[in-house]
């Protein structure tokens, strides 16, 4: 996901009550584009997963504001403010425009033959996870629902990944979000300096990265 300072929103719900947050992050692929929106928790909207809500994209860059519709897929809480995820169905043009500007060439997208593997499992559990992106600092993973499960209670993950011919290697994660992505969960992971042996960690995982370009 990418920062995009002074981007802030306007929300509509269905029955014509108006919120404003600050929009934290994007995040995009080619077929949709997600807005994660922060509110003050005294003045912020309830609306449940799956609801609809109209948005207005002001500042941060924008000439004009860009109006959009968004389908809530997620909601935190916490004593400082309540934030939102949401799908935009049509993808309004600018804000990607906006957003590829932000995010820079560090972020790569999965490619065929990544072999990766959430380690520590209970041995009945099937590895479905799939490599979604990847950058410098860290990855984001797909996730099958029955896995998601298991991982409920857990706040890092360690990874085995390889390319094809290349021994694998293993990297701690703290998982820094979680969301629906169509039928799957799409987990944001980043490298935990904490975890001991941080330091080779990160060197074989920025070969790996090298070796994916």
């Amino acid at each position: 996901m990418t920062s995009v300072p002074g981007l802030r929103v306007q929300l509509s719900t269905p029955e014509n009550e108006l919120f404003e947050g600050v929009c934290t992050d994007l995040d995009s692929n080619q077929k949709e584009l997600v807005a994660l929106v922060a509110f003050a928790p005294e003045h912020a909207p309830a609306i449940a997963l799956g609801d609809r809500a109209r948005l207005a994209f002001l500042g941060g860059g924008l000439v004009s504001s860009i109006d959009a519709e968004g389908t809530t897929v997620l909601r935190t809480d916490d004593p400082v403010q309540r934030c939102y995820s949401f799908q935009l169905g049509q993808m309004p043009k600018t804000l990607l425009l906006l957003l590829a500007n932000r995010r820079g060439a560090t972020r790569l997208a999965a490619r065929g033959g990544v072999r990766l593997h959430v380690l520590d499992l209970p041995r009945e559990l099937l590895p479905g996870v799939r490599l979604h992106d990847i950058s410098a600092s860290g990855l984001s993973i797909l996730v099958e629902p029955a896995l998601e499960k298991a991982l409920l209670a857990q706040v890092h993950i360690r990874l085995s990944l390889a390319l094809p011919g290349e021994r694998p290697f293993e990297v701690t994660t703290a998982i820094r979000h979680r969301r629906i992505f169509r039928s799957q969960v799409l987990y944001g992971l980043e490298l935990d300096g904490r975890a001991p042996d941080f330091l080779r960690s990160q060197e074989r995982f920025l070969s790996f990265l090298a070796m994916l370009r």
